[in-house]
Formats: structure tokens, C-alpha cells, sequence
């Protein structure tokens, strides 16, 4: 048996991913995951053995405000391991890469909303915000899902009540909201088009975040110099936005 680790960065590479998406996210339609992955920019990790992909992670870049300086940040999403490989490490060998090579990079966090907390908080994510979900009038009545590891339309810190629109001048309110390029607001659109059956959130679903570079993180963020765990916490007390791209 010999087990690899494969950094796919092209859609022919990446298109080697795609039985073990279908395989563990079956109730995603061909329609969303033709979508997915022809229109996302994105890498994917995965474990190779024996010439067969047995999982993977995917990395979705995001430019994001934070505090008010403009950087990238990656989603992770798309967490798979086949049924019969789980309990080995595989997804912790993952992690641990990805880690390492956005730190590598000069990625301050990587985000990611869990099934349970509990399977990422030993990899040092913690919860920065609980998510809110709230309908349009246009989506009144109508049921709306969410892709994997992701937050329905108009989701953040459900303390902070209602949320603006999607224009950048109400989102400089937030200290941390995806700025609406216009990449990722043609991606909103053809998202919305598609008539998905993709799963819903966690019962109670949450923001997780990960520091990858201390420094830069307390230069942005202008806290105190504590243990990652607390400046997650003070994070946990600032208006994050976050919404349902993937």
C-alpha cells in the first residue's frame, strides 16, 4: 500500500476528485457539482493510494476585508474521506498540509463551518461566530439549502440581529465580510440558478476559524499578544459577516 499526498490545481486534475465527491455528497446535484467545479476557483488536497483517490479537502480562496485591510483567506470545504479509510489519520495528514502551505503562502486564518466542533477543535479551529439564518422575500416560503461546510444566504454572529445588504458599504460595518467582487457576485447569480438539492446546515451551525500566522493576525487585528485560543475568543466578540459561497 503506498498513500501520497496530491496538490490539484487544474480542472483535469481535479476532475479525478469527483467519484469521491459524488460518493460522499450523493444528494448534490450533477447540475451543482458541474457547476462547482468548473466555475470555483480552488485547489484540492487529496490522499492518493495505490493510484486511487480515498479523500480529499478542498481550498476556496476568498478576498476578504479584515479589519480593513484587504487579503486571501481559504474555505475549507468538500472534507471527505471514503467510509472504509476513515479512523486512519488520513484527514488529520490533510490538514496538517494545508495548514502548512497556506502558512507557507502568507494566509493569515482559514475558515471553515463543521459538521460538530468537536471533530476541528484539536486541530486549533474555534468557533468565531454562531450563524443566524434569515430568508429574502424573494425566498419567503420557499425552502433554501446549503452546500457543505457552508451558511445560508445572510448568515453572522446571531447576537448582532439583521444584516444588510450585499454592498460593500454596509459590509465595512463587519470587521470581517467577503468583498463582493465582481467574480464573486456572477458566481452568486449562476449559483442561484441552479435548482440544487444540496444538504442543509448543522442544527446549530458556526463559524470556525484557525490562526495560521500569529503575527500578521495581531498586526491586523491590533489585540494584545495572548494565546491564539483568546484572540479567537476577542474575534468572537467583533460583527462578522459571512454568507453561502462556496
Amino acid at each position: 500500500m503506498m498513500r501520497k499526498i496530491l496538490l490539484l490545481k487544474t480542472p483535469e486534475e481535479q476532475e479525478r476528485t469527483k467519484a469521491l465527491y459524488r460518493e460522499i455528497f450523493p444528494e448534490d446535484t450533477e447540475a451543482f457539482l458541474d457547476f462547482y467545479y468548473k466555475e470555483r476557483p480552488k485547489r484540492i488536497l487529496a490522499m492518493e493510494e495505490d493510484g486511487q483517490i480515498i479523500a480529499m479537502l478542498h481550498l476556496n480562496p476568498f478576498l476578504l476585508s479584515f479589519f480593513g485591510k484587504e487579503i486571501t483567506a481559504s474555505y475549507i470545504y468538500a472534507v471527505a474521506t471514503k467510509k472504509e479509510k476513515r479512523r486512519q489519520g488520513i484527514m488529520g495528514e490533510l490538514l496538517r498540509y494545508a495548514f502548512q502551505l497556506l502558512k507557507e503562502e502568507g494566509e493569515v486564518f482559514c475558515i471553515l463551518i463543521p459538521v460538530a466542533e468537536s471533530i476541528y477543535s484539536p486541530y486549533g479551529f474555534r468557533t468565531v461566530a454562531k450563524l443566524s439564518k434569515e430568508e429574502s422575500e424573494a425566498e419567503e416560503g420557499k425552502k433554501e439549502k446549503a452546500p457543505k461546510n457552508s451558511a445560508e444566504p445572510k448568515c453572522e454572529a446571531a447576537k448582532h440581529g439583521n444584516l444588510p445588504d450585499f454592498n460593500e458599504k454596509a459590509l465595512q460595518d463587519y470587521v470581517l465580510y467577503a468583498v463582493p467582487t465582481k467574480a464573486l457576485l456572477e458566481r452568486r447569480k449562476k449559483e442561484a440558478l441552479l435548482d440544487s438539492e444540496e444538504d442543509a446546515l448543522p442544527e446549530n451551525p458556526v463559524l470556525m476559524m484557525k490562526i495560521l500566522n500569529k503575527p500578521l493576525f495581531l498586526s491586523y487585528t491590533g489585540y494584545p499578544d495572548e494565546s491564539e485560543e483568546e484572540l479567537l475568543r476577542r474575534l468572537s466578540g467583533e460583527r462578522i459577516h459571512f454568507s453561502d459561497d462556496i
